[in-house]
């Protein structure tokens, strides 16, 4: 059973690690119509690059930790954007500090529900909106860690409910067998 501890605490510090690597890559993308040609032009020092999306767009893209940066210097509402992609890493925390509990661990996993469900509708939003042009990766590969991180939890959990359930199975056996009872150990009836 400790084993089964240690590497799910090992397996959420990976895929928490791998969350804020997503974070590198783009989740944003500010659109705007253009030609090829004036998408293609280096950009103005300290703008980001922009990208050819085709069907007459072009788009700067942003990463979530750019994004995150921008909105909390910009003193905007936006910044409410970054708070799904947020609430794994808080509830992971929460975790390794407080260890299992029932109720810590069901908002663990709605976190990461959330947050992949967000990634997907970011990710998937912009790939119909652009005839799948596939430029938000960072959301899709988000979306990716976080289902990942709910089947590696599910199948951990089932894991431990029939190591649990084999122990419970096991103790009664050999209750059983020897016929030990309350009154066979010596304790009086109450």
């Amino acid at each position: 059973m400790f084993q089964v501890s240690k590497l799910k605490t090992f397996g959420r510090v990976v895929f928490l690690v791998f969350l804020l690597a997503t974070t590198m890559g783009p989740w944003f993308a500010d659109s705007h119509p253009a030609t090829e040609e004036s998408c293609s032009r280096p950009p103005a020092p300290g703008l980001r690059p922009l990208v050819w999306l085709g069907g007459g767009y072009c788009a700067c893209l942003i990463t979530l930790k750019e994004y995150v940066e921008g909105a909390l210097y910009g003193r905007d509402v936006m910044w409410l954007l970054c708070l799904p992609p947020a609430l794994p890493v808080l509830s992971t925390l929460l975790l390794l500090l407080f260890g299992e509990r029932r109720w810590l661990r069901v908002c663990h996993l709605s976190a990461w529900g959330i947050a992949g469900i967000y990634a997907f509708l970011w990710f998937g939003g912009v790939w119909y909106a652009h005839r799948g042009v596939l430029i938000l990766w960072g959301a899709g590969l988000g979306g990716v860690v976080a289902v990942a991180i709910l089947v590696g939890e599910m199948l951990i959990a089932r894991l431990q409910f029939s190591m649990n359930h084999r122990e419970g199975i096991t103790v009664k056996n050999c209750l059983d067998k020897f016929a030990l009872t309350p009154m066979s150990m010596g304790h009086k009836a109450a």
